[in-house]
């Protein structure tokens, strides 16, 4: 349908409608509309003589000593391990150069982290730390020696 063909049918529908409204209709939409009008002024006046009516917002203040009265510590209830499946070589031998790249990247990333907790961590957690260190190494020779052949 052609915009101008759109058009002619809209204006169409239009004067339909609009011959078909009565008398009665016409005089009721003036009484409506009269009616928005007293209210939009009564609106107005009240709005400059009661400014300081209630609206029902409250505004909340809150000091340090409430807060710190109630906040009470809780412990951490989700629990991530660290032991996710890396790829293999193999896995990766179709994969394009940038993927690979950006996934020695991300192990790079993670041998950082594991790092940082290392050398926080005392007795067995250290050594499940040192492991994943060996992990991520061996995953990192790897990616980067994909790398080397793609090249």
């Amino acid at each position: 349908m052609k915009k101008s063909e759109f058009k002619a049918q809209i204006k169409e529908e239009i004067i339909d409608i609009l011959e078909a409204a009565t008398p009665e209709d016409v005089q009721a939409q003036k009484d409506f509309n009269a009616e928005l009008a007293k209210t939009a002024e009564l609106s107005k006046s009240m709005k400059t003589e009661g400014d300081d009516q209630d609206d029902g917002y409250v505004n909340h203040t809150y000091n340090d000593s409430v807060i710190d009265k109630y906040n009470i510590p809780v412990e951490p209830t989700a629990v991530f391990e660290d032991d996710e499946d890396e790829p293999k070589a193999g896995d990766l031998k179709g994969e394009p150069l940038s993927k690979i790249g950006y996934k020695l990247a991300d192990t790079q990333k993670e041998m950082k982290r594991v790092v940082k907790k290392y050398s926080a961590a005392e007795g067995d957690e250290k050594e499940k730390l040192k492991d994943r260190l060996r992990e991520l190494n061996k995953i990192k020779k790897e990616l980067e020696s994909l790398l080397e052949n793609k090249k």
